[in-house]
């Protein structure tokens, strides 16, 4: 039986750490890091080679093609340079970091305990948001895994220090794409103290304080020693050398400090007025099916009925975005427009988009 530490993310600031894949989190990275005219700070140091003038300028394209309006390219193999006041100072203007994919290694090499690495966390205390998918996933953690530098098929490897934004956590991800799900337990045989989190393609964890939360089409691994279920609600410890894991999907959040899912009995709901609740009232049609979902207001609480159902569902608010059914972890995360309008909702799990008829 391993005992874990308790882990801890930004007490400002945001994570978002995803495994790779096909979809960039652009629009989550950013919505958190203050819309398409903030200052951004892209890293592609963990590609491998000389990075080119004509590379590095295509790299800063695919963020300007997302709309990204202030994209900087930061980059060095030099960590005397990035102990430099001049290299760091684009870093400590930015409202958002990007860590690229490659190896993650050498974004160690790089940066790690450089002025570069203090001014990743001034991000963070700003109220900033860092990003990063494959490589830049694992570089998150305080732990390195697979980060050798003569392959990737070595999970322990020569580099095992990572910049630490969450602490005592090692990330690994394309988890379920690349048949990777076992190898984390090789980690926990030399440290058993060590939170596990296996992030697969297409998903990624958006970390605020000690909670992350899932996004995305697939699942997030968990590694903390214990047996859980949504059915049973309920946790087991596991028994010496066994080794399991479980899954968490898109909606679903986990606390870090305390070691556990957060469920519905742990969550505190808002009790908003009559007059705020008016706002979500409304039909909201999904384009693919046609079905659609109609919001009512009753005794100052919405209910929810679906085209395809007779009977009516009351749900819960935790935020302004987010509602949940009674005793589940299926909930209603609301896109608002700027003016606080509500545009429509994204149904999770299933992360079907269901717009407001206007």
């Amino acid at each position: 039986m391993r005992k874990l530490n308790s882990c801890t993310g930004p007490q400002n600031g945001s994570l978002i750490i995803f495994g790779g894949g096909s979809i960039g989190f652009y629009k989550e990275f950013m919505e958190l890091a203050g819309g398409p005219n903030s200052k951004i700070v892209v890293i592609p140091t963990a590609f491998g080679g000389e990075l080119k003038k004509d590379f590095l300028t295509n790299f800063k394209n695919r963020f300007l093609r997302q709309g990204f309006k202030n994209v900087t390219i930061v980059h060095t193999r030099s960590r005397e340079e990035a102990n430099t006041k001049e290299f760091v100072q684009p870093i400590l203007e930015a409202d958002g970091i990007w860590f690229s994919g490659g190896r993650h290694w050498r974004h160690a090499d790089s940066y790690l305990n450089t002025l570069a690495h203090e001014a990743f966390y001034e991000v963070l205390n700003r109220g900033g948001v860092i990003t990063g998918g494959s490589a830049g996933a694992s570089i998150q953690g305080s732990y390195l895994a697979r980060a050798d530098t003569k392959t990737n098929t070595i999970i322990v490897g020569d580099h095992e220090e990572g910049l630490g934004f969450l602490q005592n956590v090692a990330i690994d991800q394309h988890l379920l794409a690349r048949n990777r799900q076992f190898d984390m337990f090789e980690i926990f045989d030399k440290n058993p103290e060590l939170l596990g989190l296996g992030i697969d393609e297409d998903t990624a964890i958006v970390v605020r304080r000690d909670k992350f939360r899932v996004i995305g089409r697939s699942y997030v691994i968990v590694y903390d020693d214990t047996r859980w279920s949504a059915e049973k609600d309920q946790y087991e410890k596991l028994p010496k050398g066994c080794r399991e894991f479980y899954f968490l999907r898109a909606g679903q959040e986990y606390n870090l400090k305390e070691l556990k899912v957060v469920d519905f009995k742990d969550r505190k709901f808002q009790n908003f007025s009559k007059e705020i609740l008016e706002k979500y009232v409304g039909k909201y049609i999904h384009k693919e099916t046609n079905l659609s979902y109609t919001l009512s207001l009753k005794d100052e609480s919405i209910v929810l009925k679906k085209s395809s159902h007779l009977h009516h569902s009351t749900i819960f608010q935790e935020s302004e975005s987010r509602f949940f059914f009674k005793e589940s972890d299926f909930c209603l995360d609301f896109e608002l427009f700027k003016n606080g309008k509500v545009k429509g909702f994204h149904s999770l799990p299933r992360n079907t988009y269901w717009k407001r008829e206007r």
